[in-house]
């Protein structure tokens, strides 16, 4: 059994399919920088829906330790 010297990044893996959503396409291929540019142009709405309902959320629960 071998040490790990530093932790990893990430606690699990990328919830991405082996095929490519855009050009259904294996993503091993290297060649989905397009497709990248692509999915964070479809992704960027639903990106900042999120991003309003986080800080929403974070309004509504007020400070925590307030002087």
């Amino acid at each position: 059994m071998s040490q790990q010297t530093r932790p990893r990044l990430a606690s699990h893996s990328l919830d991405l399919p082996n095929h490519c959503d855009i050009c259904n396409k294996a993503r091993s291929t290297r060649k989905h920088q397009r497709c990248s540019q692509i999915r964070q142009q479809r992704k960027s709405v639903e990106w900042e829906d999120y991003m309003a309902n986080v800080e929403a959320k974070k309004a509504l629960q007020g400070r925590r330790y307030a002087r």
